[in-house]
């Protein structure tokens, strides 16, 4: 047996044969679970090809729905089987720190070592629950646990444009194997390469010389890139000299048969499609880490975490974000503490960050201001289900961590005044550090309300245009906002509105759209009681004119372009289009991106 980790005090004891041959068991049970669990959610995201070929779009729904269950369903199995295992021992510290060197050996050479590792760190936090928890049972912040990268050379193929750029272009399209046939491929592939060509050509000029001089060649991922009612082919434009052009190539499944239908072209533009208001893809891979490394060759300037968890790798993405919080913590300037975050406060969230953090956190109030009225449980219960939903790139994506440790000098004095009064029973303080028992953690945008006060009439025009898109994407995907004030609604660095104020949301599908009943007394209107009855779901578009009341220019173009929203039809027959099993197109690209 070789020797324990140094910070092991088992090393100045003799062994404990009882002990060692249960931490053996234990650490063979939460592989098993591991193993189990990768299986599952690979077998899922197999089916994704077939069902993207048979346009089965509400089975592309159920299928992102039961991969999400599949790692909390795992964890929860083993969780059972090492309570049998481990007995009495089952909250013996020592036990726990064999069984992580036990299994840290068995996963050394693992292809999936880091994703193996966050299973276990999972399956340790549901037995430890709240009770104290030491990061010396974890694989977490060491050097060693933290993957480095690693070939991907065996993920990609690779096309000479030594016969021509054109030709390189149809083998890579014609590679490409379908049960369905496109539609028009010769227009297809002369749309694609006449717009890659002219990417090139403003966005990096030696890969543009290389395409006309026939040299280089295209490099693309074997696995192709599935979600919602489209398929993406990834890959890169590459010169002789390393200058290179990432690309990805949108392909849909019409009723006439495929198509193309767009590319994006440079870090940029592919940062949109892997954007954190979007649904996860499903890739067909047994080895997600190296697909990693090489969408981080791709994207340079996006964290790890952000591409783990674009490919449904979610609770891994949670281990790389805490390293990345971590590390950027202390690389950060002192006087950059944690503050309030800028906007209207929420009534039912605490929201703080620093200045220099592209990251918010939000932690739910003990009590929530007049005159909400939902429980902690409630708004808890709303956060998964957006968790759940299709997000249709107007939802922004939450992480959520239990017991999540900061440190305490870096928060301001205003902050700890607001998080002493408003979230006591979240936190607690032991010595350097502050610890909150919940929180979400989102990305960091511009608030609407704020964003509209700095824009000249043009942008003012566009964000109001996007804004009133936002809430139609999210009616289209049956989600109903709640509470539809801008504050609600942030403006990310491409100008796209996204939605993330929880706490009120639902499905469309269970609100009664209805129009205002008029009243023969003019007074009754005037009165603070209602004059009708009102059921708990009832909604009335004609009082949405109420979210623009600080705002009258605002209103004005938002009313010329999206007066239908103050309309019951159009929330009906939205509801009408759900029900019969319709499912929205919508675009994580631009529409002037699409061919034709």
């Amino acid at each position: 047996m070789p020797e324990l980790e140094p910070q092991n005090p088992l090393l100045n004891e003799p062994e404990n044969a009882l002990q060692q041959v249960i931490a053996t068991k234990l650490a063979r049970a939460v592989f098993a679970g591991f193993e189990a669990m990768f299986a599952e959610f690979l077998n899922i995201t197999l089916g994704a090809q077939s069902r993207f070929e048979q346009q089965q779009w509400q089975g592309v729904q159920s299928a992102m729905r039961e991969r999400l269950q599949v790692y909390e369903r795992q964890v929860k199995s083993v969780s059972e089987a090492v309570r049998i295992i481990a007995f009495q021992e089952l909250h013996e510290p020592l036990l726990w720190q064999r069984a992580k060197h036990i299994y840290g050996q068995m996963v050394a050479e693992h292809e999936n070592q880091p994703i193996a590792h966050t299973f276990f760190n999972s399956t340790f936090g549901s037995i430890w629950d709240d009770k104290k928890i030491r990061t010396v049972h974890l694989f977490v912040l060491k050097a060693k646990y933290r993957a480095k990268p690693r070939p991907f050379d065996n993920l990609v193929s690779r096309i000479s444009l030594q016969n021509g750029f054109t030709h390189a272009v149809q083998q890579l399209i014609y590679r490409q194997a379908f049960r369905v046939k496109f539609t028009d491929l010769a227009k297809d592939i002369d749309n694609l390469q006449a717009t890659l060509r002219l990417g090139a050509k403003q966005q990096c000029r030696q890969v543009y010389e290389l395409m006309n001089l026939n040299d280089g060649y295209i490099e693309y991922a074997n696995s192709l890139f599935f979600r919602n009612k489209a398929c993406y082919l990834i890959g890169r434009c590459i010169a002789k000299n390393g200058d290179n052009m990432p690309f990805a190539i949108a392909i849909l499944n019409t009723d006439e048969g495929l198509k193309l239908d767009a590319v994006m072209m440079g870090a940029d533009q592919l940062s949109l499609l892997f954007g954190f208001a979007r649904t996860y893809f499903m890739v067909d891979t047994d080895q997600p880490a190296r697909y990693v490394d090489y969408l981080s060759v791709l994207m340079p300037h996006k964290q790890r975490f952000e591409l783990f968890n674009a490919i449904g790798f979610i609770k891994h993405a949670k281990t790389e974000f805490y390293r990345y919080k971590v590390d950027t913590t202390k690389n950060s300037p002192i006087e950059d503490k944690y503050i309030v975050a800028p906007g209207t406060p929420g009534m039912v969230m605490l929201v703080f960050t620093t200045p220099g953090s592209d990251y918010v956190y939000k932690v739910i109030k003990d009590k929530f201001n007049a005159p909400k009225t939902a429980t902690k449980a409630q708004v808890m219960a709303k956060y998964d289900f957006v968790k759940q939903a299709d997000r249709v790139g107007r939802l922004v994506d939450t992480h959520e961590f239990r017991y999540l440790a900061f440190d305490l000098s870096r928060f301001s004095d205003e902050l700890l005044t607001q998080m002493q009064a408003n979230i006591p029973s979240c936190m607690s303080i032991a010595n350097k550090a502050l610890v909150l028992k919940h929180v979400y953690v989102e990305r960091k945008m511009t608030p609407l309300n704020l964003y509209i006060n700095q824009c000249d009439d043009n942008q003012l025009s566009k964000v109001m245009h996007d804004y009133g898109q936002a809430i139609k994407d999210l009616a289209g995907a049956n989600i109903f906002p709640g509470d539809m004030l801008m504050k609600n609604f942030g403006v990310t660095r491409w100008g796209r509105v996204v939605f993330y104020d929880y706490d009120e949301i639902c499905p469309l599908t269970q609100c009664q759209f209805r129009q205002l009943p008029s009243s023969e007394n003019s007074f009754d209107e005037l009165s603070n009681e209602s004059y009708f009855d009102v059921a708990e779901n009832d909604v009335f578009p004609s009082q949405f004119k109420v979210f623009f009341s600080a705002d009258q220019r605002a209103f004005n173009y938002f009313y010329e372009q999206h007066n239908d929203l103050f309309s019951p039809e159009f929330w009906q027959q939205c509801q009408t289009q759900i029900n019969a099993g319709y499912i929205y197109d919508v675009y994580p690209y631009k529409q002037s991106w699409r061919f034709g």
